[in-house]
Order: structure tokens, then C-alpha cells, then sequence
């Protein structure tokens, strides 16, 4: 039987997580806005709904974990312009074969240095 009351987990950095569907780890991935698949039950459930078999996903386990880097906001803008140039130079119906993100990182790199904030 499915609950509906909005019960709040913590998980182990003390972040607060929903007690629902959306939050488990028996959850397929799917484009479904009304409705979510269980894994765990085999069927299609409500998005907000919670059953007895609920584990949080490993993701919502790692929330809050700090390993992560935050990219600088001129290398979002870089990226973004260069892509911006290989969609137009398409539009345009120029044959342009697009650069690898690895490509991109090494060009900006060269002219402004390292991609991560220093923190």
C-alpha cells in the first residue's frame, strides 16, 4: 500500500531528502511526468507516493558529499560561444566538424588557464 504523507529523510551528511518514489532507488528512468515505474513492484506509481520497500538512491546518499569541482563561469561562457559558432557556421551550411570537449578545454586552457575554481 502506497503512503502519502511527506515523510523527510537525512542521509548521512545531513541532508533532507522526501520519503517518495522520486527519491528511491527502486525508480526507473523514465520521461513520464504523471507517473513513475517501480522497479522493486513492477508497475506504474504516483510520482509523490511512498511504499514500505523505499531506500533512498545513491545519489540522494551522496548529496552533500564535497568532492566535487565547480567549473569557472568563463569557461561555461567559452564553451558556449564556441558551440554557438559551430551551430551558426551549420546553419549557415558550412561543413564544420564540431570540437570535442577536449579540444575546447585545451584551447582555453592555453589562453586562460585551469577550468576549475580555485577554492
Amino acid at each position: 500500500m502506497m503512503k502519502t504523507r511527506n515523510e523527510m529523510k537525512k542521509n548521512a551528511f545531513f541532508i533532507k531528502v522526501k520519503k517518495c518514489c522520486c527519491s528511491c532507488t527502486h525508480k526507473d528512468l523514465t520521461r513520464a511526468v504523471g507517473s513513475r515505474w517501480c522497479e522493486k513492484h513492477d508497475k506504474a506509481v504516483k510520482p509523490g507516493g511512498c511504499c514500505k520497500c523505499w531506500r533512498m538512491s545513491r545519489q540522494l546518499q551522496m548529496a552533500g558529499f564535497a568532492r566535487g569541482r565547480v567549473k569557472r563561469v568563463e569557461y561555461l561562457l567559452y564553451l558556449a560561444a564556441v558551440r554557438e559558432d559551430e551551430s551558426l557556421a551549420e546553419q549557415a551550411g558550412m561543413e564544420l566538424l564540431p570540437k570535442s570537449i577536449e579540444e575546447i578545454r585545451a584551447a582555453f586552457e592555453q589562453q586562460f588557464g585551469g577550468i576549475y575554481e580555485e577554492l
